[in-house]
């Protein structure tokens, strides 16, 4: 699920716009990733063999001037962002971003734009074109406008309480990933490969795919259906239905169409549940999502032998994934929901 999400953020940020029949409107069509994963999970290499194959922009400069770029003696100078246009760009380790850089991921997210604000007046109004976007300076800001997608990856807990990145994770399809030893000890030997197919990824932008209204309604359907997460969580079902009409896209554009049908939509409902654990499980801690991992029918006995811990705290955990829906107990053993 990992490698498809990827190949999906990659394709999105070919995708310019997505028009959707029923309700009239124009969606957002790039598909931001938030990655909570674990220490050692291979995250700096896998960015890297990305960049290398060209299918991404793996950015680790984390100040507002690095990001964007400056202007100096009237002349623009790109910063890391730049060269994002039609591309994926990876922010590792977000918990090292200065407070500015932080808002500034969520203009970009909802927007296309990053923006800065400059020491100096700018007298004449500057133009840069880059790659999918360009670089506008004028009465001490610049901004670039760029179309890419965003991944974003931490292994900080403590980062999760962060207003501004709270709100990232208003604009960003949440994936929370556990490791046991066994897998840890694994990647320090190996490093973590990823594989993906470029067939299928389309070198050009594409100008517009359209949802029909039957195929949205299969969409909210499925929704209404199989939603966990209550209503009051800030907007769930209307972030995660336009995350599955990006994946639906996604899927039409890989099929080398603009026309999304009954295929697409299922291929983007396959991700539904790991979209409803992905945003309550940024209400849990590491040890919660090991737990959860793990939870396939076993005791807490098996589950504490399992994570390494006493089967006395392991009933802590179980019970705040129980109260968070995720899982389910059935004589005494614990499975889950979704």
């Amino acid at each position: 699920m990992l490698e498809k999400l990827i190949k999906s953020a990659i394709i999105s940020s070919r995708i310019i716009k997505i028009y959707d029949e029923k309700l009239d409107r124009t969606v957002r069509p790039t598909l931001n990733i938030f990655i909570r994963k674990p220490f050692g999970f291979g995250f700096s290499t896998m960015a890297i063999e990305l960049m290398n194959k060209g299918l991404a922009n793996y950015v680790n400069d984390f100040t507002v001037a690095g990001i964007v770029g400056t202007v100096r003696q009237g002349r623009i100078y790109t910063g890391s962002l730049a060269n994002s246009g039609y591309r994926l760009t990876i922010f590792d380790e977000v918990m090292t971003l200065e407070n500015k850089a932080k808002k500034l991921l969520n203009e970009l997210t909802e927007q296309g734009t990053a923006t800065r604000s400059l020491q100096g007046y700018i007298e004449k109004r500057i133009e840069k074109a880059v790659t999918g976007g360009k670089y506008i300076a004028e009465e001490g800001k610049l901004t670039l406008q760029i179309h890419t997608s965003c991944i974003f990856g931490t292994a900080s807990e403590q980062i999760l309480q962060d207003t501004d990145v709270k709100m990232l994770f208003s604009r960003c399809f949440c994936l929370n990933l556990a490791m046991d030893k066994g897998e840890a000890v694994k990647l320090k030997k190996e490093g973590r490969r990823i594989r993906i197919d470029t067939k299928r990824i389309p070198e050009e932008p594409i100008d517009v795919v359209t949802l029909p209204e039957d195929m949205n309604d299969m969409l909210l359907e499925k929704i209404e259906e199989e939603g966990l997460v209550p209503e009051t969580e800030g907007g769930y079902y209307t972030r995660c239905h336009d995350d599955l009409i990006r994946l639906s896209a996604v899927h039409c554009v890989a099929r080398k169409d603009d026309t999304i049908n009954e295929k697409d939509v299922k291929y983007a409902l396959q991700f539904y549940n790991l979209h409803q654990v992905g945003y309550l499980g940024t209400q849990l801690s590491e040890v919660a999502l090991r737990i959860l991992d793990v939870c396939n029918g076993k005791t807490a006995k098996e589950i504490a032998e399992k994570v390494g811990l006493k089967k006395s705290q392991v009933y802590k955990y179980l019970n705040t994934l129980q109260n968070l829906n995720l899982i389910g107990k059935v004589g005494n053993r614990w499975t889950k929901r979704i």
